[in-house]
């Protein structure tokens, strides 16, 4: 008995202290891991409610309390490089081998997710991988509906154990600063193939830009525990209690009892699912100190052109403000060449202006790799020279090499010169050159008729000079207007330049847009969550990009655009997704809303995406309106043939 009486009284000594082994740190801070040097460092955790802890790392000494929840959080001043390992030391927890230098977040989709051992020249440097200094840590895949505090994960030394199924962008990224700056470098992987921008970023995110009210009102209101859910749902309850009533007299009075409301829709935690991935791939990292990011995503939004700047804008208010670095760094890739399937060919240049568009966002840099491209890939091999030329931005824009120009060759500006067009490039110090040393290729211009032609493409100075014979009074101009196009046009820097287009987004021919971001109200209204798109300026087939009427079997159905203001008008463009049976789509005008005038209508294919132009006489309207007269027998795309889709409305005056 006195050996069990002994145990019993050692361990009623140990119960006071084990307050210490309630000390708890995320994830992130794990042995092996790197420290942010020159900025203020948190470090943070769980501990029992009111408990003192003690954080100890390179003779600084903090000390918080816990707070009701447990919560405590200390900050160290900041340190600079250190390559010797140090131990981070937070109540009776111990960190091993911590280093101090730079880190950076690895995010996007496959392309950033595409492990070293996946394409053949990245396998064959996993040998060679074993370097100390660069540490890795890989945030597994996982959802979540609201944001998580942790995430299991640790830090790994680079070699070829831990390198070979590490995000190969990532690790040449780091390796490229770790040989630059000579500071030990750590990289944080957080990426998952297939997915779009909108679940990586937070709900707050879409809050601060106003273009993207709709869709964030959207969300909200199918977002379990949110009040705009609990609100649409206390709506649907009540028209469910109606309804109730209506069915108990329906059946008293011997009649059709009427359709039971439709339940609102409601999110699942997916990797499709707004905000689920920053919720539980992104937040559990917060706040921890890094210097920047690096982002490859795109291909799954590339259809919804400028809709993709204003969700990039979303993206890094969020990042921006959770990690409370205003100025974070943010180098993304301009997605590469890829045949995605039948849509059409300029589908994917659009893109890559929205991309070009997000340069305008403070601290951002966009890497071209439409040189390196695969069409036949939608994972091109050379991820090693992706991440070059994103390690070109970091080396420039963040460490200070102003001697470094990380952009190539970017179109600035055009003139006609009698039968010739002459584009000048910005970024095009270095001189331009032909990549293959061939004549340059991918050229086109076209006269008033926008018929597009070949160019001979002439290198003068910081100048191309574009001419044809087809074409004797040249207008327009573009550059890589293809899906398939992979350019040899270059700096001599060999940096790759960026398709463009004289005449879009904004075409002077046609002059404003007046129906971009307009409002409209429909016959039919859809309460699927299609009620969307229709004057986005996005010629995506899906929503929220596209529109669609609801699904009343009642023909004909119409949606009103409401111009805010007379505008005078002579050409209305309108399409068609793949999907939906849309047929017969009359289009009218009005001064006041009440009194509309047909001014064309146009027969739509089946599955087969389309645009239509109605023209006619200069005409002034504030609101325009799309009647769905009919509809094809057949279904396309799975969807009943009772919805009208449109994928966009514009309207201008053409002079």
């Amino acid at each position: 008995m006195k050996p069990i009486l002994l145990a019993l009284l050692v361990s009623s000594f140990v119960i006071p202290h084990s307050s210490f082994a309630a000390v708890k740190l995320p994830s992130i801070f794990t042995d092996h891991m790197v420290l942010q040097r020159d900025k203020a460092v948190p470090v943070w955790g769980k501990a029992a409610p009111g408990e003192e802890v003690v954080v100890e790392f390179a003779g600084q000494k903090k000390t918080a309390k816990a707070d009701a929840g447990g919560r405590w959080m200390v900050k160290f001043d900041p340190m600079p490089a250190n390559a010797e390992p140090q131990v981070l030391k937070a109540g009776n927890v111990s960190v091993q081998d911590v280093l101090i230098g730079e880190v950076w977040l690895a995010s996007g989709q496959s392309n950033m997710e595409w492990e070293m051992q996946m394409k053949s020249d990245s396998k064959a440097d996993i040998p060679n991988t074993t370097h100390p200094n660069l540490r890795l840590i890989e945030v597994p895949k996982t959802t979540a509906l609201t944001p998580q505090d942790d995430v299991p994960a640790k830090w790994e030394c680079s070699a070829p154990e831990s390198a070979a199924t590490f995000s190969a962008v990532g690790y040449y990224f780091g390796l490229r600063l770790h040989e630059e700056l000579k500071v030990p470098v750590g990289v944080i992987q957080s990426a998952w193939g297939g997915t779009r921008i909108e679940p990586w970023t937070s709900i707050e995110g879409f809050d601060a830009v106003p273009e993207l009210k709709s869709f964030v009102a959207d969300v909200r209101s199918k977002l379990p525990g949110s009040d705009a859910y609990r609100t649409t749902h206390e709506k649907h309850l009540a028209a469910v209690t109606q309804w109730q009533q209506a069915v108990k007299t329906a059946l008293e009075k011997k009649q059709p009892v009427p359709a039971m409301p439709g339940q609102p829709q409601s999110l699942t935690a997916g990797a499709g699912t707004p905000t689920a991935l920053y919720n539980a791939m992104i937040h559990p990292l917060v706040p921890f100190a890094m210097r920047g990011t690096i982002w490859y995503q795109g291909e799954s939004n590339h259809t919804e052109g400028f809709v993709y700047t204003d969700k990039t804008k979303a993206l890094l208010a969020s990042w921006r403000s959770v990690f409370q670095q205003p100025e974070l760094p943010f180098y993304f890739v301009q997605i590469a060449p890829w045949q995605y399937g039948t849509e059409e060919a300029d589908i994917l240049p659009q893109f890559w202006q929205a991309q070009r568009e997000c340069l305008k966002i403070p601290h951002t840099g966009m890497a071209a790799i439409s040189d390196i491209g695969e069409v036949g890939d939608i994972h091109p091999a050379k991820k090693k020279e992706v991440a070059r030329r994103l390690s070109l931005w970091a080396l420039s824009q963040t460490y200070g090499r102003s001697e470094i120009d990380p952009n190539g060759p970017l179109y600035a500006s055009h003139a006609v010169e009698g039968a010739a067009i002459r584009v000048k490039f910005d970024h095009a110090a270095s001189g331009l050159a032909a990549r293959d040393g061939k004549p340059l290729t991918h050229f086109e211009i076209a006269g008033r008729d926008g018929l597009f032609q070949p160019a001979d493409a002439k290198i003068d100075g910081d100048s191309v000079v574009l001419t044809s014979a087809k074409v004797p009074e040249p207008r327009r101009a573009r550059f890589a207007w293809s899906k398939l196009a992979i350019p040899n046009l270059m700096d001599k820097d060999g940096l790759p330049a960026t398709a463009f287009h004289t005449h879009w987004p904004v075409d002077p021919d046609l002059g404003d847009n007046f129906a971009k971001g307009c409002t409209w109200t429909s016959s039919d209204k859809n309460t699927y969550g299609w009620d969307t798109g229709l004057t986005d300026g996005s010629w995506a087939s899906f929503n929220p990009n596209s529109y669609a009427t609801g699904n009343s079997e009642t023909f004909p159905k119409h949606v009103t655009i409401d111009l805010k203001q007379p505008r005078t008008l002579n050409l209305i463009v309108l399409g068609t997704p793949e999907i939906g049976s849309t047929k017969t789509v009359a289009v009218s005008v009005s001064t006041d809303g009440k009194t509309f005038r047909e001014v064309g209508k146009h027969v739509f294919p089946l599955a087969k995406a389309t645009r239509a132009s109605i023209t006619f006489p200069d005409t002034e309207a504030q609101h325009i309106r799309l009647t769905y007269l009919d509809h094809h027998a057949q279904q396309a795309g799975g969807f009943p043939n009772t919805f009208g889709f449109t994928t966009e409305v514009e309207a201008y005056r053409v002079r």
